[in-house]
């Protein structure tokens, strides 16, 4: 369910687990491009004719769940969402780029996918594999995230204008088939037009203590949740869109000191994990043993579905979202399936149960009780007090790496590296928004 923390040679990795449309073809003069819309459009207009052009479109796009925008700890609001592109057609594709637009052909570009870009943001649906091409039937997902702003530029709908091509350039029967000009090099089409859903995101209180907390694998620049695509229950979901796997290091920022084989090295290991709201519980697990530190469940084959999230939690809270804890300490849930909680109430302790690769908590909202077929969504945090922010080199390639970890000439003793903690423009107590990735923050 994570972000590999695995290192066995070289740098650590770190996983800690867990429509087609029919519309108007429109060309217009001076343009090389064919435009085929398919954004939405009644069967007949307003003189009561009907719209009877057809628009060949070869690949499919949908949005697999409308966007929520959340406010981030930069101040700025995030906008973060999936588009699932089918190739209907019998010919390779290749995607050139992706613009999102505020709404309409005409809106404000708010969003740009091209070039090598791409090939970072587009993977073939179920697997890590990261490409720029489709192939006959095969299917892909873009992971687009973007910012705006202030609350008032967020916009009310999105649509995508996607351009292709293919490997050698446009085939020479669509040229002929779309009648297009001999020299034009590649085709776009408008589609995918979703409203923005401005719920109100739910405000947690503060599911753990203390200070020294790490944002890992958050929202909403890294890969390790918000790719997680699975099919579940008949569908594709993606329900750790904004999960994030808290982590913590101590007053000297190490996050363990000791063998890291041992997880009472681990700084955060044992630590109470608390109730976000006032809630009820409709979901315990606490029948699992801890993982050794750096053995990856999935990696080794050593896991089941049953297992994947390791001693648990599900919380159903008075908005009717639910909260998922992940990773529990064996033997340490305090709570039962039935029971109400109070925000703040000690409910387990953090573990290493499950798929993961060191002591964490994972944590994450969700639209139904499933914790992998459910559709993820953003929250905010009551208060918190922003310190800094860390690196992924940092934090992954320094302060994870077990193979290299700096030793106390005097003592001997296994002492854990010191992750950089950076400065930010706007430090100290922050509510009501959501400490996006790498942050280091700190509990009332």
């Amino acid at each position: 369910m994570k972000r590999n923390i695995v290192k066995l040679t070289g740098s650590l990795v770190l996983v800690l687990a867990l429509a087609f449309s029919i519309t108007g073809c429109n060309k217009t003069a001076g343009s090389n491009m064919a435009d085929v819309t398919s954004d939405t459009k009644k069967a007949s207009t307003s003189d009561g004719s009907f719209d009877t052009e057809n628009a060949l479109t070869p690949i499919v796009m949908s949005v697999l769940a409308p966007p929520v925008p959340v406010k981030g700890s930069d101040g700025r609001y995030h906008i973060t969402y999936e588009l699932f592109l089918t190739n209907s057609n019998t010919f390779e594709w290749k995607v050139l780029s992706i613009d999102v637009l505020d709404g309409s052909q005409e809106g404000k570009a708010l969003a740009t996918i091209s070039g090598d870009e791409v090939v970072n943001k587009m993977q073939l649906v179920g697997t890590r594999q990261r490409t720029t091409s489709l192939e006959p039937t095969q299917s892909g997902l873009v992971f687009i995230t973007f910012t705006v702003n202030n609350e008032e530029d967020i916009p009310d709908a999105l649509l995508h204008k996607l351009t292709i091509t293919g490997p050698e350039g446009l085939p020479e029967f669509i040229i002929s088939f779309m009648e297009l000009p001999e020299d034009q090099q590649s085709i776009s089409e408008y589609a995918a037009r979703v409203d923005v859903d401005n719920t109100d995101v739910f405000v947690f209180g503060p599911p753990l203590e203390g200070a020294g907390w790490i944002v890992v694998n958050g929202c909403c620049d890294s890969i390790t949740h918000v790719r997680t695509d699975l099919a579940v229950n008949g569908n594709i979901f993606i329900s750790q869109r904004y999960a994030i796997d808290w982590m913590q290091v101590d007053s000297e920022n190490r996050l363990y000191v000791g063998d890291p084989q041992k997880l009472e090295s681990w700084t955060g290991y044992g630590k109470n994990v608390l109730a976000v709201s006032d809630a009820q519980v409709v979901r315990v697990v606490d029948k699992f043993q801890d993982q050794v530190p750096f053995i990856l469940p999935t990696q080794s084959g050593n896991i089941t579905l049953e297992q994947i999230d390791g001693n648990h939690i599900i919380l159903a809270l008075p908005n009717g979202q639910f909260a998922f804890y992940a990773h529990l300490k064996p033997g340490s849930i305090t709570v039962k399936e039935g029971d109400t909680v109070s925000q703040g109430q000690v409910m387990a302790k953090l573990g290493n149960t499950g798929n993961t690769t060191a002591p964490h908590l994972h944590l994450h909202i969700m639209e139904t009780a499933s914790s992998l077929g459910s559709n993820g969504l953003p929250h905010v945090f009551d208060e918190y007090t922003l310190v800094g922010t860390t690196t992924e080199e940092s934090f992954f390639d320094k302060g994870l790496e077990d193979n290299t970890p700096f030793v106390d000439e005097e003592t001997g003793a296994i002492i854990g590296n010191s992750i950089d903690v950076l400065p930010v423009a706007n430090p100290g107590i922050h509510n009501q928004d959501l400490p996006i990735n790498l942050s280091v923050v700190n509990f009332p």
